[in-house]
């Protein structure tokens, strides 16, 4: 082999697209979950108030307590995506609320994770950057 380098960066340009397309599909998979509000929803902060526990054989969610609604009430309500986030006890959250019911809640990112929009532009620049590795590596 006269071109050690050329197996070495075309290794690597697989790695970075497959790392990439594994970014892209986590954010697709968030997006979704923003999704089961059904609304666009209205966005505000809170924190969790309660970790997920097991009681038996149920699983409880983790909950979030967050203020919404006309009267600026205070909710502590477990998530409707509450499976796609790590949400541990004192985390700060921004959420999105349905304004006709203040109850139904989805979380937008925690203080350990970014939004699933930034993730989906981090995951394309993931895998172009292993594309265009690729290419110049063959050219």
């Amino acid at each position: 082999m006269t071109q050690p380098w050329l197996t070495f960066a075309l290794i690597f340009a697989a790695g970075w697209l497959a790392y990439g397309l594994r970014v892209t599909l986590g954010a697709l998979r968030g997006r979704a979950g923003l999704r089961r509000l059904g609304v666009r929803g209205t966005r505000t902060e809170g924190e969790v108030a309660r970790g997920p526990r097991r009681e038996g054989d149920v699983m409880h969610p983790a909950q979030v307590r967050y203020r919404a609604g006309p009267r600026d009430q205070t909710y502590r309500r477990a998530p409707l995506n509450a499976d796609l986030h790590v949400l541990r006890v004192g985390y700060e959250v921004v959420v999105r609320y349905d304004p006709a019911d203040p109850r139904r809640v989805v979380v937008v990112r925690t203080q350990a994770s970014f939004s699933p929009y930034t993730y989906l532009v981090c995951g394309v620049a993931l895998c172009l950057f292993g594309v265009g590795l690729g290419l110049w590596s063959l050219v």
